[in-house]
């Protein structure tokens, strides 16, 4: 998982991408975002900048689809959490690219870029936890191997005097 906040966008409307990328670097602070307008050059940079968001547009024009996108992503070894942001109607059409591992959907809307903040914001405290816990684990399974190694030490000076 990636430590950074690095956010790719991948949206094909230059205006769309553009309102997107300056409401999210005034509202997230430290996070950096790029946009693709295109899903090949997004999964170029997805492997290159191992994001910890993708929001994906499901309507892309020119060259891979959406669905193209997470077929892509799902077979990466690192894999960022990928929020859908678009127009989709189709609920069967939804449904489908949902089921290949996309997190949460926001529908574009006027709405849609404060409901972004909050599930990125979401995504982000989530990864947080995720990582102080893994360090807790860590930090636990590191005293317990202290504590077996201490005894170790003890019971082989016992058997040390005992034998002397």
């Amino acid at each position: 998982m990636s430590k950074s906040k690095n956010i790719i966008i991948i949206e094909d409307n230059e205006t769309f991408s553009l309102l997107v990328t300056h409401y999210l670097k005034t509202n997230l602070g430290d996070a950096k975002v790029y946009v693709e307008n295109s899903g090949a050059r997004a999964i170029e940079s997805i492997k290159r900048l191992k994001p910890s968001i993708v929001v994906l547009d499901y309507y892309l024009e020119n060259d891979l689809s959406a669905k193209d996108v997470m077929d892509v992503i799902n077979s990466m070894e690192f894999r960022p959490s990928v929020i859908l942001l678009s127009s989709i109607t189709d609920e069967q059409e939804k449904e489908e690219v949902m089921k290949m591992g996309i997190e949460k959907f926001v529908p574009k809307s006027n709405e849609s870029l404060y409901d972004l903040i909050q599930v990125i914001e979401g995504i982000l405290s989530k990864k947080q936890v995720s990582s102080v816990s893994e360090s807790r684990r860590l930090s636990v399974f590191g005293v317990i191997g202290l504590i077996a190694l201490v005894l170790f030490f003890i019971l082989a000076i016992y058997l040390f005097i005992q034998k002397g």
